[in-house]
């Protein structure tokens, strides 16, 4: 049954469809929640599978880090444009109403100035009426931003906040001693400060709730970094009890983290101009470990996984169900024997060429991917045959990233996208997830972070000769990682447009940097250059070695 199941999809992932419904978009604008890679570039990349411009306003005006965007710069520039020349809208409400997620985490702007920014995009949904608007807000995190002020003390902020939530149903005086020894690690003024921040963030949602409809065709309220405790939950309860009053339960969604929510709403925007939802087969590496709460999150694995599909458009099934793809996620802490059977059904799959994509969640502390799913995922040329790979950060974070990006590609395919543009894409994202996600993480970032330690600086903030040094640094090492993983993943790889055969065969324009002033992500931008093979010998590999710089971040 399992065996026919498989061949079904594999056959259906290889049938030429036919395109239907109003056919893909051409043309998105992303608001993103700031200018990491993860939430512009992620997106941009998953949007060109399937030859979709997804276009971000110019970066002097997203902000940087602990710098806000500035929000109404960002409103003229989008009325500028003309929402009405594009087919959909990928918006984040916490750039608008406060320029961006770290500012969403200030009381630099009041609830006043955050509605009456949001109230402007009221006006423009009006001039582009025919052009569907999704939106995302973040749920405030526990901890406040890690930088030089509050290295010291924001664990203890995320301690105080929940201990302080429990003493709310259960007062009790040992509780109220630990409040106390609490307090007096935090600076004065902050406990209030980060207390009249959550009100105005929950405020300025439940006004974003009353706006869903008039100005968004789809929202969802992403929970930044949580536990299981904590005052998000109380604030998500609320949130709910609102949607099911105005009646927009169906427009409303509510999920896990919030840095991947460019890729999940560009999906969504693909898939519903499609009228098409793909159908996902879910192979855990352990069972019994979906029932569990990854970390920074507040919801069991299997309920975080749920939400990631449905809001990016994709449909859960069950095992004797048809699919269109397979997703193995990698649970944490599996035994031995279970990821032993999981990794033999990974290989099975993909060396017998049904569709698969990877979602690594086994992520160790600092957000480190499983080096054995990784060397079973590299081995033999496997990669190249994925329809994606993702392991960065956290549970929400990777699986909305792996999950978008096979959705779009195998959309890409169904409405009949240019081959080369779709199969070059795909190529390039699972080689930037190979070298992004992993390498990065397990190699780079912690050589960067003794570096730091080394030059006395600080991990949250490094600035002056520091960065420059930490940076070339970066720079260098992962370019070098890139050429080598190409070299063994893509070079020489070969694909089908139709009955004309293509090569990978050269790297090119290659650049690396910190975007921001820390060692914790990397921006990496490269090309891949293809040629026609001709004849029973094909052509030369050449690799090309890369031409751009590190940037400056």
């Amino acid at each position: 049954m399992r065996t026919g199941r498989l061949a079904l999809a594999a056959a259906l992932l290889l049938c030429a469809f036919s395109a239907y419904g109003e056919g893909l978009p051409k043309k998105v604008l992303l608001v993103p929640i700031d200018d990491r890679p993860a939430t512009t570039q992620f997106a941009q990349m998953i949007g060109d599978m399937a030859g979709v411009k997804v276009e971000l306003p110019p970066p002097n005006i997203l902000g940087k880090f602990t710098q806000p965007g500035w929000p109404e710069s960002i409103l003229q520039w989008m009325e500028k444009k003309g929402l009405d020349q594009y087919d959909a809208v990928v918006l984040s409400t916490d750039m608008i109403a406060y320029g961006g997620l770290i500012a969403s985490r200030t009381n630099r702007s009041s609830y006043n100035l955050a509605i009456k920014r949001l109230k402007e995009l009221e006006r423009l949904r009006a001039t582009a009426p025919d052009t569907k608007f999704y939106g995302f807000s973040a749920n405030t995190r526990l901890a406040p931003t890690a930088t030089k002020e509050t290295e010291t003390w924001i664990l203890d902020m995320s301690r105080y906040a929940v201990e302080s939530e429990r003493y709310r149903y259960n007062k009790t005086p040992s509780r109220a001693r630990t409040l106390e020894n609490l307090k007096a690690l935090i600076p004065k003024g902050e406990i209030e400060k980060y207390s009249l921040v959550r009100e105005r963030n929950l405020k300025v949602q439940q006004e974003l709730l009353r706006m869903t409809g008039s100005v968004f065709d789809y929202m969802i309220l992403g929970q930044d970094d949580a536990q299981v405790e904590g005052p998000h939950v109380r604030e998500t309860n609320r949130l709910k009890s609102d949607s099911s009053a105005l009646g927009i339960v169906s427009r409303v969604f509510f999920a896990e983290g919030i840095d991947q929510h460019s890729n999940v709403l560009v999906s969504r925007a693909l898939i519903d101009s499609a009228g098409w939802s793909p159908r996902v087969r879910i192979v855990f590496a352990d069972e019994a470990a979906k029932r569990r709460v990854a970390a920074y999150e507040s919801e069991s694995i299997e309920s975080s996984l749920r939400a990631q599909l449905l809001v990016s458009g994709a449909t859960p099934v069950g095992d004797n169900e048809s699919f269109d793809y397979s997703l193995y996620v990698n649970t944490p802490d599996s035994s031995t024997l279970r990821m032993n059977v999981f990794l033999d059904s990974l290989r099975t799959e993909v060396d017998q060429g049904f569709p698969v994509a990877v979602a690594d969640i086994n992520l160790g502390k600092s957000g480190t991917g499983d080096p054995a799913l990784f060397n079973v995922v590299t081995e033999n040329g496997r990669a190249v045959r994925l329809l994606a790979y993702a392991g960065w950060n956290t549970a929400g974070n990777t699986m909305g990233t792996a999950i978008p990006a096979a959705n779009v590609y195998l959309l890409a395919r169904k409405e009949q996208v240019d081959p080369l543009v779709r199969e070059v894409a795909l190529r390039k994202f699972v080689l930037h997830r190979l070298v992004n996600d992993f390498e990065y993480h397990s190699f780079v970032r912690p050589e960067a972070y003794a570096l730091i330690k080394e030059m006395n600086s600080s991990k949250a903030e490094t600035y002056g000769a520091d960065f420059v040094r930490l940076n070339d640094y970066v720079s260098q090492d992962m370019k070098k990682r890139l050429i080598e993983q190409f070299a063994q993943q893509l070079l020489g790889t070969r694909f089908y447009v139709g009955a004309k055969q293509f090569e990978i065969i050269g790297l090119k324009d290659v650049v690396a940097y910190l975007p921001w002033p820390r060692a914790y992500e990397v921006r990496l931008e490269f090309d891949v250059e293809t040629r026609e093979v001709i004849g029973e010998e094909g052509l030369p590999r050449i690799l090309i070695l890369p031409l751009g710089n590190g940037g400056n971040g």
